[in-house]
């Protein structure tokens, strides 16, 4: 009876010790895997290409403008002085238009469009009717960009400034912060002249981030254009289908597989997401890296710290525009003149205008900059790039994405109104993308963490339960073994006197008589 039930506890316990091992560690994981793999791809029908193909909540987007305090005496010579006046609050939303998949090449090609949306309750007050005084951009940018490509040219541009803009004394303008944002400053392209005709031709010709009244009038505003609108830039990503980790991957731009911006082959190959997916199990040795086709480069974020946020562990990723001079392979970024200082971008190769992008308040960037212009304040909390992500299901809880778009500014003899200009860094804007993801995905991510958690305890559960049936099998098999070594013992009889007395009574002849005779 023991030994039966010995055996149906030790087969039982090791059953349950072989599955909870076999399943807890070996087939749960790639059950997982590829639970998350079927769901975390962006193939027509999953979840995660929905998301991606349009988001349905919106973006935090601000915009920080620079109004500069003191335009005369920087006509003069004088250090420029500036005042942030923001955040202008919108509400961005995301999504991607002519969506072309190729199940051969495990692709999708797509066309971005942001819409924005102004929120004056979230302003803090602005309305953007403030009246500022700004850099005219555009007339900057004609300038400066002319003086790099065709420098024998500025006289006529000179001219075209004078005929298209009226005769302006002063290279910074006042206007209202919503005409520089959205609504646009005017480029009346109606004159006749030589010189005015001749660059006006030139705009005809590439009307794209200019908002259009008529043939003959434009208006120049930041993100006017832009606004709504469709972009024409047609970007191809893995869909992560194949291969798991090449979800989101950029291949191609414009049907391009590398660009020809900056003259080498690595600065020009595109590396990393688009920025809107990750793939899973992104864990803290690993960098983020995503391109931003406005930059015209590859962006990498490293991790910076580990904590908690919303109950989830989460990994704190930092990026920032790097230093050509302490990292030599990002020199091919440089324009031909020479590289700019730490945490400086030239975009002049990547926009056709001599911007320059950097942190906001120059963080993090050469203190020489810093010091060509008075007003900033930079500071980690309010201008870093971060973003939280929570490594099991790749997905970001948080993020701040942040820039500023600077211009070198620099006196221009021929130029009357710039010809006494001081040497700066002139801050022009800065904006920044925050996204927080809402709590009804959080909830998903906690509740993929609480299915994970309670499988591991389930599996330790049944390797513990195993153990100790194949333990309580050996004791039984202990207390068998015992049971067949014992000897039973038992006590001689007691003799008394009267036993003692009858043997001393019996005499020789009686005992002799009991033994055999011997055979002579």
């Amino acid at each position: 009876m023991a030994i039966n039930r010995m055996m149906k506890f030790s087969i039982a316990g090791s059953c349950l010790l072989m599955f909870g091992i076999l399943f807890g560690f070996m087939t749960f994981p790639k059950l997982l895997k590829g639970g998350i793999h079927k769901m975390v791809n962006l193939k027509p029908g999953t979840d995660v290409r929905a998301l991606w193909s349009k988001i349905p909540f919106e973006i935090d987007f601000k915009i920080y403008l620079f109004n500069v305090t003191n335009p005369d005496e920087i006509k003069s010579g004088a250090k420029p002085i500036v005042r942030e006046v923001g955040p202008y609050f919108f509400e961005e939303w995301h999504e991607k238009n002519d969506l072309i998949d190729d199940d051969e090449e495990d692709t999708v090609t797509y066309s971005p469009k942001n819409t924005f949306i102004f929120n004056p309750k979230k302003s803090n007050g602005l309305t953007g009717e403030e009246e500022l005084m700004i850099p005219h951009i555009f007339i900057l940018a004609m300038i400066f960009a002319t003086l790099r490509e065709k420098p024998s040219a500025i006289p006529l541009i000179n001219k075209a400034i004078n005929s298209i803009f009226k005769s302006p004394e002063n290279v910074f303008v006042k206007a209202k912060a919503m005409d520089l944002m959205f609504r646009g400053l005017p480029i009346d392209c109606s004159v006749t002249d030589t010189a005015g005709s001749a660059v006006c031709s030139l705009l005809k010709a590439n009307t794209d981030d200019l908002i259009v009244d008529d043939p003959d009038h434009f208006r120049f505003a930041l993100l006017g254009a832009k606004n709504g609108t469709t972009s024409k830039n047609r970007i191809k990503v893995l869909r992560g289908v194949k291969h798991q980790n090449d979800i989101g991957v950029v291949t191609e731009l414009n049907g391009k597989k590398k660009m020809s911006v900056w003259n080498d082959s690595k600065c020009d190959s595109y590396e990393g997401t688009d920025g809107y997916v990750f793939h899973p199990y992104l864990y803290a040795e690993e960098d983020i890296v995503s391109f931003a086709p406005d930059l015209c480069r590859s962006i990498a974020a490293y991790t910076e710290s580990t904590f908690k946020k919303n109950g989830l562990l989460v990994n704190r990723y930092t990026a920032w525009l790097g230093d050509p001079v302490k990292h030599p392979e990002q020199k091919c970024y440089c324009p031909t003149s020479g590289c700019l200082k730490a945490g400086m971008m030239d975009l002049h190769k990547c926009v056709g205008v001599p911007l320059v992008a950097s942190h906001p308040h120059f963080f993090r960037a050469d203190e020489e900059y810093l010091k060509t212009v008075d007003g900033l304040s930079p500071n980690a909390d309010k201008h870093m790039i971060f973003i939280d992500f929570e490594p099991f299901s790749g997905t970001p809880l948080e993020a701040q994405k942040r820039l500023q778009f600077n211009i070198w500014m620099h006196k221009v003899e021929k130029v009357k109104i710039m010809k006494n200009f001081p040497e700066a860094m002139l801050p022009l804007f800065w904006v920044e993308e925050g996204l927080v993801i809402p709590d009804s995905f959080v909830k998903q991510v906690k509740m993929l963490h609480m299915v994970v958690k309670v499988m591991k305890w389930l599996t330790w559960i049944k390797i513990l339960a195993g153990l100790g049936m194949i333990g309580y099998a050996g004791f039984l098999y202990y207390q068998s073994t015992q049971g067949s070594k014992k000897v039973e013992i038992t006590k001689p009889p007691k003799f008394d006197n009267g036993y003692k007395s009858q043997v001393s009574t019996l005499d020789a002849n009686n005992l002799r008589a009991q033994i055999p005779p011997s055979i002579d």
